[in-house]
């Protein structure tokens, strides 16, 4: 089987407070902060990391961004199991339908 990419998604300030949405006014600020964000990551799929803004707040006093960070790694095999079981019960479900059709399109042109 094939296991397929599973994207994460991490609502920060939801998750891990309210303090994660402080946003630095200064530029040489923003490099340590965006780090902060990249270290939720696991290394390894850090590549894949997007960070997507929810909302924006700015004050004279702060500045308050609330972020989802996105990133993608392969699925577990708990994740698989759970995957093609859903696929399975899907297609047996199409089947049974499809074949219901079928016996309501034979009942209804039998006679003709």
């Amino acid at each position: 089987m094939t296991r397929k990419s599973k994207l994460v998604v991490m609502d920060c300030e939801a998750e891990f407070g309210p303090e994660w949405s402080w946003m630095p006014k200064k530029l040489i600020d923003l490099v340590p902060w965006l780090e902060k964000y990249l270290e939720l990551v696991p290394e390894e799929y850090r590549d894949s990391a997007a960070l997507e803004p929810v909302r924006f707040r700015d004050s004279p006093r702060d500045s308050a961004l609330n972020v989802k960070i996105h990133y993608y790694r392969p699925e577990t095999d708990e994740e698989m199991r759970d995957r093609l079981e859903d696929e399975e019960a899907q297609k047996l479900e199409r089947q049974k339908a499809e074949k219901q059709m079928l016996a309501d399109l034979k009942a209804k042109f039998n006679d003709r």
